[in-house]
């Protein structure tokens, strides 16, 4: 389990729009421990970056079938397909799961199982394959972020503008947000109700959405899974280039978290309830 959080700013006219990345290092193996070490960022396409989640080996074979899906279709890709086209991969790799399952399992594949089977096969069988295939989970989830062209038909001026692709099926989301930020993991409620909470907009400045990034961040170190001791904080730029956060500029975040972030009840006596703050219901 993990936690990864993506949010837009700038997107003004004006400003460069950008896209601040953050993820903690968590790596959990299964009967084995876990340790903060595992870098969650990878990219799709030159410019578009991808924050993973769930366990490592299905996180990596998501990404890779994303990365071989947009390396072979995405001259046919423009702004009114691209919703689409960020949803095939997921499927593709859901169906290449099924096949997985169906030949280890019984050595027939979904053609069979779905074609000459379907007539074959006794019908209580088929209820309980079908009843299998239906919890296959991706096991995996996806941020994809970078920009893409589109179009102002009031004007005929051609913008690119920056997206947030969501692949989670815990989320129920496989495709383009229409929101201004996204998290997946273990921790992404704590972190969503952190941004809403904070107001997130993507027309707030870098310099606000990197601190309600990190605080949102910060508020989910207690959910287990999420790491705590480290974590990696980016910039991706409209051009494609990125910018990783230095230490300064943690230290400025932990700062600024010290003097806004929640503070621990020092003083408990103030806590006090009296007979005129309740009445008989």
């Amino acid at each position: 389990m993990t936690l990864c959080i993506a949010a837009i700013c700038d997107n003004v006219v004006g400003t460069e729009s950008k896209i601040v990345l953050c993820a903690d290092l968590e790596r959990e193996s299964e009967g084995v421990g876990s340790s903060e070490t595992e870098d969650k960022l990878g990219f799709v396409k030159k410019g578009w970056r991808a924050l993973i989640a769930g366990t490592i080996i299905r996180a990596n074979e998501l990404l890779n079938v994303y990365a071989g899906y947009l390396n072979e279709h995405f001259k046919d890709i423009d702004e009114f397909n691209l919703a689409e086209n960020l949803r095939k991969p997921a499927h593709l790799q859901k169906k290449k799961l099924v096949d997985e399952y169906l030949q280890q399992t019984y050595a027939f594949d979904r053609d069979y199982f779905y074609g000459e089977g379907a007539t074959k096969l006794p019908g209580t069988f088929i209820s309980k394959v079908t009843a299998d295939i239906e919890r296959i989970k991706l096991d995996a989830s996806l941020i994809i972020v970078g920009f893409n062209n589109e179009t102002d038909f009031s004007t005929g001026s051609v913008w690119n503008v920056p997206f947030l692709s969501l692949v989670d099926e815990s989320q129920s989301a496989l495709g383009i947000l229409e929101s201004e930020y996204a998290a997946i993991g273990s921790g992404n409620y704590t972190a969503l109700a952190t941004l809403y909470r904070r107001e997130q907009s993507s027309t707030d400045s870098l310099e606000e959405t990197l601190y309600n990034v990190y605080e949102a961040n910060r508020l989910s170190e207690e959910v287990p899974g999420v790491g705590k001791n480290f974590l990696a904080m980016y910039v991706l730029h409209e051009n494609g280039k990125m910018k990783e956060v230095t230490d300064a500029g943690y230290k400025h975040l932990r700062n600024l978290y010290a003097t806004y972030g929640p503070h621990d009840i020092k003083k408990r006596e103030a806590l006090t309830v009296r007979d005129e703050f309740f009445e008989d219901l």
